[in-house]
C-alpha cells in the first residue's frame, strides 16, 4: 500500500507528465478503478434492492449511470488526444488512427459482450428477447430496441448503456481528430447545449421506458468527460475559464438535485438530471486524476477494491443474469430433492421453510448475488477479457507502443 505522501506524489507526477508530453502513453491510475468499484456497487444495489428500483423517482436515481459515460469519455478523449498528436508527428493519416482506435475498442469490449449474448441465445425462455432481436443486440442498438418495445426485458435492460457507449466510440473520433484542438472546448460546450435542447424539445412523459436511454439524450455526459480530458492535458492558463464554469455549475448542481427530489418533477429530472450527475461525476473523477489523499485515497487504491473495479465490466454484464439462473437452478434442485426424499422433507419441513426464508431474505440475496456475480466476472476477466487484451499489440500506430495503450480504458 502506498503511503499518503507517495500516493500524492504519484498522482501529481502523472498529471505533470501529461502537461510535459501529452503524446506519451496515458499512465494507469488505480484510483479510477477504485471509482469503478463504487459505480458498479451503486448499479448492482439499484437492481438488487427492490425498494430502490421501485422508488417512484428511481429513473432520477438511475441517472448515476452517467458516471460511466463521463469516465469513459474522459479516458477515450485522452487516448484520442495522444493518438492525434502522435499521428501528426509520425505523418499518419487520421483515418488510420480511427481504424486503430476502433479496432482496439472492439478487442476490449466485444468479446465479453458477445459471450454474454451467446449464453442468452442458448438459454430457453431467458434468452427469448435476444433471439427475437438478435440483430439489434449484436449490432449494439439495444437501447433503441428497448425503447421501441417499451419494456424492460429480464436480463437485457442494462445493455442499453453498452449500446450507448459503443455508438459514442463510433462518432467521437470524428469530433476529436477532425476539429482543431483550439476549437474543441467550444465544440464540447455546443454538444452539452445540444443535449439539453433535445431533451427540452422532445420530452414525452408517457413512456414506460425513459427516453434517456437513447444516445442523443446522453451526449452532454460525454462532452463533460471530454472537457475534463481537455482540462487536465492543457496548461492551467488555458483552462481558467473552463474551471470557473465547471465550479459554478457544480455549486448549482447539488441544490438542483435537491430541488428535483422535493418538487417531484419528472420533467426537470429528464431535462437536467443526467447533466447534474455528470457534473458531479466529473469533479469526482478529477479528484482521482489528481489523486485523493488520506483514507479515501488509500481505500481507492486498496488491492481488493482496485481488482473489483478492474472486473467491473463482467460484474455489470452478469449482475442481472446470475440471480435468475441461481433461483431457477435452486427451484429445480429443491423440487427434485423433494420428489426423491419426501420423508426427509416432511420431517424437517419447519427447518427447511426457515432455511428458504433466510436464503430468500434481501440481505442474504444481496450477499449471495455479490459472491456469485464476482465469481462469474473473475472467470470472464481471466478467460475472455485478459486473453483478448494481448491482441492489442497487433493494433497500433507503429513499432512504438501506441498511445492507445491504456490499461483498463
Amino acid at each position: 500500500m502506498l503511503s499518503r505522501t507517495k500516493s500524492s506524489n504519484l498522482a501529481q507526477s502523472m498529471v505533470t507528465a501529461t502537461h510535459r508530453d501529452s503524446s506519451q502513453i496515458l499512465k494507469y491510475n488505480p484510483q479510477l478503478d477504485g471509482l469503478r468499484f463504487f459505480a458498479v456497487l451503486f448499479v448492482v444495489t439499484y437492481h438488487w434492492v427492490p425498494a430502490i428500483e421501485h422508488f417512484e423517482y428511481s429513473d432520477f436515481l438511475g441517472g448515476f449511470i452517467n458516471f460511466f459515460f463521463v469516465l469513459s469519455s474522459y479516458l477515450i478523449t485522452r487516448i484520442l488526444f495522444s493518438a492525434k498528436e502522435k499521428s501528426v508527428e509520425a505523418g499518419v493519416a487520421k483515418y488510420k488512427v480511427m481504424i486503430v482506435f476502433l479496432l482496439r475498442r472492439t478487442i476490449r469490449i466485444f468479446p465479453a459482450y458477445y459471450v454474454y449474448l451467446l449464453i442468452l441465445l442458448i438459454l430457453p425462455v431467458i434468452g427469448d428477447e435476444v433471439r427475437k432481436n438478435a440483430g439489434m443486440y449484436f449490432g449494439y442498438l439495444a437501447n433503441y430496441q428497448i425503447f421501441y418495445d417499451q419494456a424492460w426485458q429480464g436480463v437485457t435492460p442494462h445493455l442499453w448503456t453498452l449500446a450507448v457507449e459503443e455508438q459514442f466510440y463510433v462518432f467521437w473520433p470524428f469530433v476529436i481528430l477532425f476539429i482543431p484542438q483550439r476549437f474543441l472546448p467550444k465544440a464540447f460546450l455546443l454538444i452539452i447545449i445540444l443535449g439539453i435542447i433535445l431533451r427540452v424539445i422532445f420530452y414525452q412523459p408517457s413512456h414506460v421506458v425513459t427516453q434517456l436511454i437513447l444516445t442523443q439524450y446522453c451526449i452532454d455526459s460525454f462532452a463533460i468527460g471530454a472537457l475534463l480530458a481537455y482540462k487536465v492535458t492543457r496548461p492551467a492558463s488555458e483552462t481558467r475559464i473552463i474551471n470557473k464554469c465547471i465550479n459554478g455549475l457544480l455549486y448549482l448542481a447539488i441544490p438542483a438535485v435537491i430541488f428535483i427530489l422535493v418538487m417531484e418533477s419528472h420533467y426537470f429530472s429528464f431535462v437536467i438530471g443526467g447533466l447534474l450527475y455528470s457534473i458531479i461525476s466529473m469533479k469526482i473523477i478529477e479528484g482521482a486524476v489528481f489523486g485523493y489523499n488520506g483514507k479515501l485515497g488509500r481505500f481507492l487504491q486498496n488491492k481488493v477494491v482496485v481488482y473489483i473495479g478492474q472486473i467491473s465490466y463482467g460484474i455489470y454484464l452478469y449482475h442481472l443474469l446470475v440471480p435468475v439462473l441461481f433461483w431457477r437452478l435452486f427451484d429445480k434442485v429443491y423440487a427434485l430433492s423433494h420428489a426423491s426424499f419426501p420423508d426427509f422433507f416432511i420431517r424437517n419441513e419447519k427447518w427447511l421453510t426457515r432455511f428458504v426464508n433466510i436464503l430468500s431474505s434481501q440481505v442474504s440475496c444481496y450477499i449471495l448475488y455479490a459472491v456469485l456475480t464476482i465469481a462469474v466476472a473473475m472467470l470472464s476477466w481471466n478467460l475472455i477479457e485478459k486473453p483478448f487484451f494481448k491482441l492489442k499489440v497487433f493494433a497500433s500506430l507503429g513499432k512504438q507502443k501506441s498511445s492507445m495503450d491504456v490499461k483498463r480504458a
